[in-house]
């Protein structure tokens, strides 16, 4: 009886002995491995954040120097765009540059065209905006005026001044159209009107 106790006490400690070194194994390996991951994971962070640091400057140093250093090419563009409040158009012009303004900065220009607000600033395109009362100036009467089609221009409250006549004889255009002409033709836009007088050259 009492070797048979004996035999199972010494059995019990001999399986507690290796499961215990088998866990403390098992928890060292873990361990070392979590320990791993946390540190690459920290020391990628900390890379990521330095790089990220080092683009930011990077970048911000990139965007003090392009502004300190833009200027005007010779081969840019003007747009000018005026909104007039009494038509409610838009006219938008586009230009060569003038020489005045090749190789000055944004400052130069706001104090060239103070009335305007500048919308867009590159070294190759410059675009301004402003709002005006008046009409566009773009409001077309044409009407048959001295046996030849005139040109009259519109104000905002519809009075018609005439700009010129043209060398287009009604004489001999179909009847409907002396009758459109005597009773006037209304056109918007400098580019319609030019369509418009080419249909009769």
């Amino acid at each position: 009886m009492k070797k048979s106790w004996i035999i199972l006490i010494i059995i019990a400690i001999v399986i507690g002995i290796i499961l215990g070194v088998g866990f403390a194994i098992y928890s060292v390996n873990q361990n070392k491995t979590d320990g791993t991951d946390i540190t690459s994971e920290k020391q990628l962070a900390n890379d990521n954040t330095i790089e990220n640091s080092n683009n930011q400057i990077d970048n911000s140093n990139i965007i003090e120097t392009s502004s300190t250093n833009t200027n005007i090419s010779p081969n840019a563009i003007l747009i000018t765009k005026i909104y007039y409040k009494s038509c409610d158009h838009l006219i938008r012009k586009s230009e060569d540059i003038s020489e005045e303004l090749i190789n000055k900065s944004r400052e130069d220009v706001e104090k060239a065209y103070p009335e305007w607000k500048i919308e867009e600033f590159s070294p190759t395109q410059i675009t301004l905006y402003k709002t005006e009362n008046g009409n566009c100036g773009e409001h077309y009467w044409v009407q048959e005026h001295n046996g030849v089609i005139g040109i009259y221009v519109m104000d905002e409250y519809g009075v018609k001044t005439l700009k010129e006549d043209t060398e287009i004889s009604t004489q001999y255009l179909p009847e409907e159209d002396i009758k459109n002409l005597q009773a006037g033709i209304e056109i918007i836009g400098h580019t319609k009107l030019v369509e418009f007088l080419e249909d009769y050259e």
